[in-house]
């Protein structure tokens, strides 16, 4: 409809009156721009011609008042036969399926609909318990700590740290042996005892 304003309306009957009157509104317009430039806008010619305008432009909006509730009812009208179409439609449907030959078509599509219902069924239920068996042979299985391999041996030890050992042993038994070489020097001494004996004169 609005492209009828604009003159690219393709129906000839709806876009004539509208293409005259916005032919002779455009007119109109260009003679006031260009007297304008000569006359004042209290011009008697500037006045004529925007009253002209003004008539012409009232006339424009009514015919496209006009166009608009023609072409609303016409889309009613398509809407209400479109519908009137889908109902007879949908009663062939019905009609073609009483015949025999649809009969035995439609029972072999439910056939092989149904064989692949089962096949399908049947892939589904070994896929379940395939993966059922997965989740419970997982949850068995606890992983303490990530396997790696030993650095060096246990046993019998390193060189460095026996010769450690060694020297520390041999540390710690000549201190043992001082020690009991001391008490044992000091309980062979006999006390003294200092200020008892006194020489005589």
């Amino acid at each position: 409809v609005a492209s009828g304003v604009n003159g690219a309306n393709p129906d000839p009957t709806v876009s004539e009156a509208l293409a005259v009157l916005r032919d002779k509104a455009n007119g109109l317009r260009q003679q006031i721009d260009s007297q304008s430039m000569t006359f004042g806008p209290r011009h008697p010619t500037i006045v004529r011609l925007r009253t002209e305008f003004e008539t012409v432009s009232s006339q424009l909006r009514s015919e496209f008042s006009r166009t608009v509730g023609t072409a609303k009812a016409n889309l009613d009208r398509a809407k209400a036969s479109l519908a009137s179409l889908n109902t007879k439609m949908n009663d062939l449907k019905g009609n073609v399926f009483t015949d025999s030959e649809s009969q035995v078509a439609l029972r072999e599509l439910e056939r092989d609909a149904a064989s692949k219902r089962a096949v399908y069924e049947s892939f589904l239920s070994r896929a379940r318990q395939i993966t059922e068996r997965e989740q419970i042979d997982t949850t068995n299985v606890q992983v303490i700590s990530t396997a790696v391999p030993p650095k060096g041996r246990s046993w019998p030890p390193r060189t460095p740290l026996v010769a450690g050992m060694g020297a520390f042993a041999g540390f710690a038994l000549g201190m043992l042996l001082a020690i009991a070489m001391g008490i044992m020097r000091d309980t062979r001494q006999p006390p003294n005892r200092s200020g008892i004996g006194v020489s005589r004169a």
